[in-house]
């Protein structure tokens, strides 16, 4: 039933933007003439988007990478816009047509998080989104990903050869991947990992965008390159190592096991395990020693903070759960250690920090808010 809403949904979307085949308009108009809810549904959606349908024209082929770079960027926005929503990319792709709607919500409208618990990885093969749920899928060496539980794509036969492929990790979500050349990537939240769909064959290259945990299949004849988004590039044998290089933390490549070589703006270094690898105040890479646990953490769905400012909480409420977090401006100088245990809900967590530190908790039309008690 919840896939069959989808279709509507998106064959009403198809038609308000114009992008709607013969086919699908035929199938559109029956359902209409057989069911008042459909009715209702296209009436309600014409409402809503008819007025930015402009805005919808200028996005209709907006990636999902972009639209996790936007939806990022509107967590932490303030402004006249106070969300914005993803509508039906995955029920878009169903009908053979990948475009993106977007909406505004005024001041009355229910606030809905763009990517609240459940939001979907999403794999990004450029002529086609695929949703992915679970904790995991695997490419084996003919290039057929197994995902989803028990669904299979050959990939090859809808990526061209030029395109890349994009793993899309969005807030709130984790995702292992296992490569075809046997390398485990465990992707954290907010994170992206492209390559092009010859991987294996020759070389072996992926690009990412924040952290992810690798354990990389030795080949002494083709080393695997992870390129980052500051022309940092990272290139081992077969180890394992961490690699966390989101916009806000600068770069930190953590070795565990064998060796790697890492080539910066500032030069390159040699790790040794227990070695990682970070720019200085010049931005120049310099090597220090890690705590292993610390670095892995998140792994174990534990994040420990151990100096966090009000600024650092939020960012990692944002990260771990996809929700948002207001504090009173009176309590942004504080600083403290707090550790995240992502298994239980925000709301539990921003409970016990209130608790712990004296502080009231709410919750107002979606968004968790912290201030002083008011005899404070």
């Amino acid at each position: 039933m919840k896939n069959k809403n989808l279709k509507t949904e998106a064959l009403i979307i198809a038609e308000i933007t114009g992008s709607i085949t013969s086919e699908e308009r035929e199938e559109l108009q029956e359902l209409m003439r057989t069911s008042s809810e459909v009715r209702a549904l296209s009436e309600h959606m014409h409402r809503v988007l008819d007025p930015q349908i402009s805005e919808i024209r200028k996005i209709r082929t907006t990636s999902a990478e972009k639209i996790i770079e936007l939806g990022n960027a509107q967590l932490h926005k303030r402004g006249k816009i106070r969300r914005i929503a993803v509508v039906s990319l995955a029920a878009a792709c169903m009908v053979g047509t990948l475009f993106t709607v977007l909406y505004y919500f005024g001041q009355k409208s229910k606030p809905e998080a763009l990517f609240a618990k459940g939001q979907s990885v999403w794999l990004d093969l450029n002529r086609k989104v695929i949703a992915l749920n679970g904790q995991g899928g695997e490419i084996d060496a003919s290039g057929s990903f197994a995902y989803n539980g028990d669904e299979t794509l050959q990939l090859a036969a809808v990526v061209g050869g030029n395109d890349s492929i994009k793993l899309i990790v969005p807030w709130g979500r984790e995702y292992k991947i296992k490569l075809n050349d046997g390398t485990l990537v465990h992707m954290n939240s907010g994170s992206v990992l492209s390559w092009k769909p010859g991987f294996g064959k020759g070389k072996r290259e992926v690009s990412l965008r924040g952290e992810a945990f690798l354990e990389v299949a030795e080949n002494v004849q083709m080393p695997f390159i992870v390129r980052l988004q500051n022309e940092e590039v990272v290139e081992v044998l077969g180890t394992s190592f961490n690699v966390k290089a989101y916009n806000e933390t600068g770069l930190q490549v953590s070795l565990f096991t064998g060796n790697i070589h890492v080539k910066g703006k500032g030069g390159s270094v040699n790790l040794r395990p227990g070695q990682e690898a970070i720019y200085d105040k010049k931005e120049q890479l310099q090597v220090q020693p890690f705590d292993s646990l610390q670095v892995q953490k998140w792994r174990a769905r534990v994040t420990d903070l151990q100096d966090a400012g009000i600024a650092d909480i939020k960012k990692e409420v944002i990260r771990i759960y996809g929700e948002n977090v207001e504090f009173d401006p009176a309590i942004t100088e504080r600083r403290t250690r707090v550790a995240i245990d992502r298994e239980l809900p925000a709301e539990v967590f921003l409970k016990q920090y209130a608790l712990v530190n004296g502080l009231r908790y709410s919750k107002e039309q979606g968004v968790h808010r912290l201030s002083l008690p008011d005899d404070k």
